[in-house]
């Protein structure tokens, strides 16, 4: 569900509104410097400035490390630790790829946007961890776009289970039809274009820039004519359209990141309510709690949910 703006800001305008009409005093530019206990439950907050604020309630709603500029600098996780709670190991996540693949590097395909292309996250037996068919684009430091996000957690994931410096990754780019199919179109094409240059028969397939790249990867010379072109190199070719390997080595950091992975301990919260069960009076909702969604709706969903747990219930306490 979106607003009918199409605009985030609208959302947040939403939430003013109503934090005006029930008349919420709300502290602009005052950062907490810790949550204050006393003995087994929560007593307050303390300002940056020394001021104390009493309260049987605190909500830790402050958002995980990702996107630092809008003010998710990861404060609350010392704050929930301080309480007893366990925070489990914190990854950039929904966050671009990176690879060191000398092509990448030499930025031959920078730029270059892939439509509904399978991309998927290989173990290292060559088994997909995961598959995304969604599009992508090459950029100077590996690849990004829907697709690339949603693997990004499986790469950093695997990348430390497998115990491994890369990963390998693929592309299939014509996920919808069969090998078999592809074949017999491609070669269609070789048929009817006996004498043109390879690029030119097959320019159809994909733009010039990427079949361009792929050629010269299953060396065939892109002005040769098709007919010289020997069988098995057909072959190689048809493999790389279906199964296109590059290594991954990682991922960029926070600051690129739409979602911070890992966090404060499902297990040590009361779901129904979202208070701490080691801390009674303390609240957490949000991206600060274990919990990550692909993007698309889902983690301010989770945010939105958690929240009014959250909220109804510190309320009523």
């Amino acid at each position: 569900m979106f607003p009918v703006t199409d605009s985030a800001r609208s959302v947040a305008d939403a939430m003013i509104s109503r934090l005006d009409k029930l008349q919420v005093k709300v502290y602009m530019k005052t950062p907490v410097k810790r949550v204050n206990y006393a003995d087994t439950e929560v007593t307050g907050v303390t300002l940056a400035d020394g001021q104390d604020i009493t309260a049987h309630s605190v909500i830790i709603a402050v958002g995980g490390k990702s996107v630092p500029r809008t003010g998710s600098t990861g404060d609350g996780y010392a704050w929930a630790k301080a309480a007893g709670h366990t925070i489990t190991e914190l990854f950039p996540t929904e966050v671009p790829i990176t690879s060191n693949e000398p092509f990448i590097k030499s930025k031959v395909l920078q730029g270059i946007s892939l439509r509904d292309v399978a991309l998927s996250v290989l173990n290292p037996k060559g088994k997909a961890i995961i598959t995304h068919q969604m599009d992508m684009i090459f950029t100077h430091f590996g690849v990004s776009g829907p697709a690339a996000l949603r693997c990004s957690q499986f790469v950093i994931q695997g990348l430390k289970k497998f115990d491994v410096s890369e990963l390998t990754m693929t592309i299939d780019f014509f996920p919808d039809i069969a090998k078999g199919e592809l074949e017999q179109q491609v070669m269609q094409l070789v048929k009817d274009n006996p004498k043109k240059a390879v690029k030119n028969a097959l320019k159809s397939l994909m733009q010039e820039r990427m079949l361009l790249f792929l050629l010269e990867r299953t060396e065939i010379d892109p002005d040769a004519d098709c007919i010289s072109v020997a069988q098995k190199k057909w072959q190689s070719f048809l493999e790389t359209l279906k199964k296109f390997a590059f290594q991954a080595n990682g991922t960029l950091d926070f600051e690129k990141a739409f979602v911070t992975g890992g966090g404060v301990s499902v297990k040590e919260i009361v779901p129904k309510e979202m208070q701490s069960k080691l801390m009674p009076g303390l609240f957490f909702c949000g991206e600060i709690l274990d919990i990550n969604g692909y993007t698309g709706g889902y983690n301010i969903t989770c945010a939105l949910v958690t929240g009014r747990l959250a909220g109804v219930n510190a309320a009523i306490r």
